[in-house]
């Protein structure tokens, strides 16, 4: 924990090695806080604020107001317990060379025992840095490391220096490369790759702007700022802007050290290809940006950022060159469009038998026949055309054998929709091909028609089937199919759609399609989405307890899903009222009373109106009576779910009379029982529509 007494100093750790790929650049930084805050807390030294940056050589921090000197530390070493015999004494003096005036007496929880406390001075923080900085380097983990040459160290790229300063100075120390070679802490860096420059860093306040003078902006927000102010400028023309690309734009941060934005010009014959080629082309291989105008529309303009220190003359070759890389990959696209678009379609799909889908699960083409099969089946719980919906199915993967989609698979679907279109299939069918990838996971980015939105589910129901039956499921944090993703695919197009179907029923047709009936895979998948419902709930912003006492409920697998949608949006809409809160007590009031009183099997037993004493029993029992009635008729309709609720939170009134006014222990054991058997049929009737003890108050 930060600390800020005492004497403060500030710490400059740099880690330079060759270029640490993009995407773990930002997990390094993360990674290089906890080690230290683990190191520093371990050995009881304060500290301040930690900043931490990276580029593609350089993984730097710079921690504020460290303690300078390590806290004392005070060790307790327990001995015999008092009243024991001279000898073990005697032994416990002896075995850590002590005096009898050196012991003193402590009470514990188990007695009075002889102890020896030792204090430890503290050290200087400068004097445990090289351990600390060892301890970190040596337990560093990345996602992919490799040892270099005579190397025993183990890092992302080889590393080749290590600056450290500590109150400007530098501290004496190495890391171990091997058994005869170590890296020295040294009080320079180097500046951009291009020059190489060695930059000697005397005050860390100055190490920033040290490395900003030799083309070097460590700092990754100044990176995208300056990317974002660059582009603006070159762009100044009101009718294109860039095609936004955060995903994009985040690699090419970890690329480069000094951005240099550029703009080229895409040769005019390739400007017929269909735009998402054009954008795939150039952002997957080349790590270029599209420019659209404003139909969204891709413009004959490619922007891209160069790790080059800027200069007039070779910027000019520079964008010369990445034109004639760009030709001769929209070279090969435009054949691939061109041998593709030459090819009929019910070719593609002959191919698909010769393409396997998984071993175990069939080929591509099996797979479109099971989806075909499922689709008759969902074709009418979403509202389309049943032979629309076979056609999308068995045309779905008929790209995945194409020349584009083998060289760009990104753009699977995406040349399916384009194929079917040109080969004359109808619109409603290409559009849903387009989409039938969407959503990847948790994303707004949703299939556009019902027909869209149906083929992706059907094709993620079949892939969780197909691998929780060959015992593929996901585990620990490893999901190599992505069936997490499927999952909250299926989940959020179930409430895009608001499809009229139980978790309990979204596999039937899919276990069917593979011929298996195992009732335990089943519930395996309905676990599963179960799962993925209240994770999505979860990021809707629902709270937890509001979220489990409806899915917790017993028949929620086989309500309808928009039920159990309506059903939770309903609670979270009253949850904060006071009326609800009300009931909430006094529904757990009568549940602990429930509780405490249980009866034996009384199923058959109905309550008897006649043993009633009040008319606080009467009205419970008329409140309880009406509720059933309702709940059979309503329980299941989706516009009767909050007039449901508010009829069980009026009940609060009733509750709160009868606990004023009627002992339920009555001395009359059947009247008693006649009461207890009122309050549990009243019990039961409300957590039909929801666990309420689940709720917090």
């Amino acid at each position: 924990m930060p600390n800020n007494k005492g004497a403060k100093g500030n710490l400059l750790l740099e880690l330079f090695s060759e270029e640490i790929p993009a995407r773990m650049q930002t997990g390094s930084e993360k990674q290089l806080t906890s080690l230290f805050e683990k190191s520093f807390m371990n050995r009881d030294i304060g500290y301040g604020q930690i900043l931490t940056f990276s580029s593609p050589r350089h993984l730097s921090v710079i921690i504020k107001n460290i303690d300078l000197k390590q806290k004392n530390q005070i060790i307790e070493k327990r001995g015999p317990r008092l009243g024991s015999n001279e000898k073990a004494i005697h032994g416990f003096l002896k075995s850590n060379n002590l005096q009898e005036n050196d012991i003193v007496i402590k009470d514990t929880k188990n007695g009075k025992f002889y102890f020896y406390l030792n204090q430890i001075n503290g050290k200087n923080t400068s004097e445990v840095l090289p351990e600390i900085i060892n301890e970190i380097i040596n337990n560093f983990v990345w996602p992919k490391s490799q040892r270099w040459a005579y190397s025993e160290l183990r890092w992302a790229r080889p590393l080749r220096n290590i600056l450290l300063l500590f109150n400007n100075q530098p501290i004496e120390g190495k890391v171990a490369i091997d058994k005869n070679n170590s890296l020295i802490f040294s009080n320079y860096t180097f500046g951009h790759r291009n020059e190489n420059k060695k930059i000697k860093v005397e005050s860390i306040d100055e190490y920033e702007r040290l490395l900003e003078n030799n083309y070097l902006i460590l700092d990754r927000k100044k990176r995208k700022n300056k990317i974002i102010n660059d582009t603006n400028l070159l762009l100044k023309d009101k009718d294109i802007k860039l095609l936004g690309d955060d995903y994009l734009l985040d690699e090419v941060l970890g690329l480069v050290e000094f951005p240099n934005v550029l703009i080229g010009t895409i040769d005019k014959q390739f400007m017929n290809l269909p735009k998402e080629v054009l954008i795939t082309a150039m952002k997957v291989h080349q790590k270029y940006f599209s420019i659209i105008d404003d139909k969204n529309n891709i413009v004959p303009k490619f922007l891209f950022v160069s790790n080059t220190i800027p200069k007039k003359e070779r910027d000019k070759t520079i964008i010369e060159g990445n034109e004639r890389v760009l030709k001769a990959r929209l070279s090969d696209a435009d054949f691939f469009w061109k041998t593709d678009t030459s090819i009929k379609i019910e070719n593609f799909n002959e191919k698909l038998k010769r393409v396997l889908f998984y071993e175990g699960l069939g080929s591509l083409h099996e797979k479109t026949i099971r989806l075909s099969t499922v689709s008759k089946y969902f074709s009418s719980l979403f509202s389309v055309d049943s032979y629309l919906a076979r056609e999308a199915s068995l045309l779905s993967k008929f790209d995945l054998v194409s020349e584009m989609v083998g060289e760009f698979p990104e753009l699977q679907g995406i040349m399916g929709g384009y194929y079917t279109k040109l080969n004359g299939k109808p619109n409603e069918v290409s559009k849903a091909i387009f989409d039938q990838y969407k959503p990847k996971g948790i994303s707004n980015d949703m299939p556009k028609t019902k027909l869209g939105c149906m083929l992706s589910m059907i094709d993620n129901i079949d892939n969780l089937t197909g691998f929780f039956i060959i015992n593929k499921k996901p585990s620990g944090s490893k999901d190599p199919f992505g069936l997490r993703r499927a999952g909250f695919s299926i989940v959020q197009i179930l409430m895009k759609s608001k499809v009229n179907i139980s978790i309990n029923d979204l596999f039937t047709e899919a276990l069917k399609s593979y011929k298996n009936s195992s009732k335990i895979i089943k519930l395996d998948l309905v676990d599963f989405i179960i799962d993925k419902v209240k994770f999505i709930l979860k990021k809707q912003n629902f709270r937890d307890d509001i979220i489990e006492s409806v899915i917790s409920l017993k028949e929620s697998k086989n309500y309808l899903f928009p039920i159990l949608y309506q059903r939770v949006n309903c609670l979270n809409d009253i949850k904060d009222t006071k009326d609800f809160k009300t009931f909430l007590v006094n529904f757990k009031r009568l549940n602990n009373i429930i509780k405490s009183n249980k009866l034996s099997d009384t199923s058959n037993v109905k309550v008897n109106p006649h043993l009633f004493e009040s008319s606080e029993e009467e009205e419970i029992f008329d409140k309880s009576q009406n509720l059933d009635i309702n709940l059979k008729k309503y329980l299941t309709d989706l516009e009767h779910q909050g007039i449901i609720l508010k009829e069980i939170i009026n009940l609060h009134y009733v509750i709160h009379s009868f606990f004023e006014k009627i002992i339920v222990n009555h001395e009359v054991e059947k009247i008693k029982l006649n009461r207890i058997k009122l309050l549990t049929t009243l019990t039961e009737r409300i957590l039909k529509f929801s666990n309420f003890h689940y709720v917090e108050n």
